[in-house]
């Protein structure tokens, strides 16, 4: 998956990592840029209710803002153009635009966009930034350009250059090293991914369609946090673009035998959907 922001959607929760790391919050990877500015994690009237997360940023002088680390940085390549998507609103009265930049650790500006002013509601904003130079550990801070409260969430900056270029899909380098190997089949999401740490862990396709805000992230045996961002369509139309043939997998209705060691089901793998739910189960993987 091509994103290039780290917890995008601030839905990281300690319950992804069973608790091992204090630090995996919804603030993971986020940090105010100076004093200038200071963020918190709310819930109230989010985007959707799948995503409750969003970060409240609060400015008191403008040149302030918000900066996501990515991954250990934000690698990009001079010349090259990124698309950058925001919601975002603010109750305040003199309401202004987002300046978005990415920079270096020195703080240099490698690239810069501006958005529309933000309105009181949620609303997407969208442009685009070209690289200046090329950087392996860029970060990315949003400046707005007025005083007082503005919520954020759904922070997303994607290469274009992307396989088969592509919206919202997989990095262009290692989707064309699958694809030269032209593999018959490809097999998804996985027997691990599928079955779940528990049955309300189980992977539903139905969660990983529509609109990226109404998709929901959960996380999975190994720890990760899966934002569904690649999900059953993107998957699908990988194979179609690769010329595999797609071989959904789906959960028979009981979760990993591994449950049985995080205290997610009774019984671990002898838990399951209830007989009363089995009806809907299988409907849905029809």
């Amino acid at each position: 998956y091509a994103e290039l922001i780290q917890n995008r959607d601030f839905e990281y929760h300690p319950d992804d990592k069973e608790g091992r790391d204090k630090n995996w919050n919804g603030y993971k990877a986020w940090s105010a840029a100076d004093s200038n500015s200071t963020f918190s994690i709310d819930s109230i009237n989010p985007i959707h209710a799948n995503n409750k997360n969003y970060a409240t940023l609060n400015i008191k002088d403008i040149g302030s803002g918000l900066i996501n680390e990515g991954w250990d940085g934000i690698p990009i390549k001079a010349g090259e153009k990124y698309d950058f998507s925001i919601f975002a609103r603010s109750p305040e009265n003199q309401r202004g635009k987002l300046t978005i930049c990415l920079i270096s650790k020195n703080n240099e500006i490698l690239g810069e966009a501006t958005t529309k002013n933000i309105s009181k509601e949620w609303q997407k904003y969208e442009t685009m930034i070209t690289a200046k130079q090329t950087v392996e550990n860029a970060r990315l801070i949003i400046i707005p350009q007025q005083t007082g409260r503005i919520d954020l969430d759904m922070i997303s900056l994607f290469p274009q250059k992307t396989f088969k270029n592509r919206k919202n899909v997989l990095r262009e380098d290692l989707a064309q090293t699958i694809a030269v190997m032209k593999p018959r089949f490809v097999r998804f999401p996985g027997g691990c991914v599928a079955h779940g740490d528990g049955i309300h862990n189980i992977y539903r396709w139905e969660n990983t369609i529509g609109s990226l805000e109404t998709r929901k992230p959960q996380r999975n045996l190994w720890g990760y946090h899966q934002t569904a961002g690649l999900g059953y369509f993107e998957y699908f139309q990988f194979c179609e673009d690769i010329g595999a043939e797609p071989l959904p997998v789906v959960a028979a209705g009981v979760p990993c035998q591994n449950s049985a060691h995080h205290g997610c089901v009774i019984g671990g793998q002898q838990g399951g959907i209830p007989i009363d739910e089995m009806d809907e189960y299988i409907q849905s993987i029809l």
